[in-house]
């Protein structure tokens, strides 16, 4: 079946600057809009404008403290933070919030009860840059146009990336933890009840697992490479406490492991967790950095191999979510392997 792709986007994800040199840097983002406006089901995406996250969002994970912190560090021009290892702006923090919202805006998207058909750019509301300064953090987010029956899944190039953010602290490039807090949102403002998240970026996504450490309402599935990044972290004993205890499930790989491994792996031990689990919405932390041409990964996954990645991770939304899944970006180094995994993988998902 050949369904439309939800991308949620906005330029704002280009203006963080980690910092000299640094390898999160925002042509990584250009290589993926390039490569997705070169695919030949271009014509199947259905684009919509990233919204900004409020406060109170974020902080469905993180400490206001915290989130408060951020914007004021970033407003009085930034800091390299080490824990974070990279740098923040005055960009950063107007990113990470986007980086955030663009989750938001395709859950409401794939939410949206009505039927009327696509919706069209025209008829959303445009806030020009003083209307928008204007807005305040308790006012309630512009409205999302809804989505056709046949747009149930949704993806985000966003940056800067998020499954390494803790409750109240940045590490490892990420500002926010833009997955979690989505998984958040769907079930406190959609009423989801069971949320399942698969991280195949190359390390392990120790802010999310942090998150849902005790909840069995989430499933959080890991696969990585093993003693990699952050290092004493993703143990397959590793599994969760007190109520939530099974409900996490850390697959660490050994270095080297390419598609056969990979997939073996995930129909050995991430299938039938996520089938016993049966979510009602799949979410997926999209790090590319597995890929054979990264950099900063371990792993040989090739173009193939987010293939049938994704046609594993669609069978499980199609039989148990309704079809609703959402895909947020995190890493991936190689701009060439970025776009080529991305590619492969959404089409994928939609049929193409």
């Amino acid at each position: 079946m050949q369904n439309n792709l939800l991308l949620a986007y906005h330029p704002a994800f280009l203006e963080h600057d980690a910092g000299l040199g640094h390898p999160e840097y925002p042509d990584r983002i250009k290589a993926v809009m390039a490569a997705l406006e070169m695919a030949p089901w271009a014509d199947r995406i259905v684009r919509l404008e990233a919204r900004e996250a409020t406060q109170a969002e974020v902080s469905l994970v993180h400490l206001p403290r915290y989130v408060e912190a951020m914007r004021r560090i970033c407003e009085k021009g930034g800091e390299f933070l080490p824990r974070m290892e990279a740098a923040v702006g005055e960009a950063s923090y107007p990113a990470a919030m986007r980086a955030v919202g663009a989750g938001l805006t395709l859950a409401d998207a794939v939410m949206a009860k009505e039927e009327s058909g696509k919706w069209k750019e025209e008829e959303t509301p445009t806030l020009t840059k003083a209307e928008s300064g204007k807005r305040k953090e308790e006012e309630t987010p512009p409205p999302t146009p809804p989505a056709s029956s046949g747009e149930k899944i949704g993806f985000a190039p966003t940056r800067p990336p998020g499954h390494h953010a803790t409750y109240d602290r940045p590490m490892g490039f990420c500002i926010f933890n833009n997955i979690a807090i989505l998984a958040k949102y769907l079930q406190t403002k959609h009423g989801i009840g069971k949320v399942a998240i698969v991280d195949f970026d190359v390390h392990h996504g120790n802010g999310t697992e942090e998150a849902f450490w005790k909840d069995p309402t989430v499933l959080y599935v890991s696969l990585h490479t093993a003693d990699s990044y952050p290092y004493n972290s993703g143990r397959r004993e590793d599994s969760g406490e007190e109520a939530g205890k099974g409900f996490t499930l850390n697959v660490p790989l050994a270095p080297g492991s390419g598609d056969r491994e990979y997939l073996a792996a995930f129909d050995r031990y991430v299938m039938p967790k996520l089938e016993e689990f049966a979510p009602e919405f799949l979410l997926v932390s999209a790090g590319f950095d597995a890929h054979f041409r990264d950099p900063l990964g371990a792993l040989k996954l090739t173009d193939s191999g987010y293939k049938e990645l994704a046609r594993r991770l669609k069978a499980i939304a199609d039989k148990y979510c309704e079809g609703r899944m959402i895909s947020l970006l995190e890493g991936g180094y190689d701009l060439k392997g970025l776009g080529g995994g991305v590619t492969a993988y959404l089409g994928e998902l939609i049929g193409q």
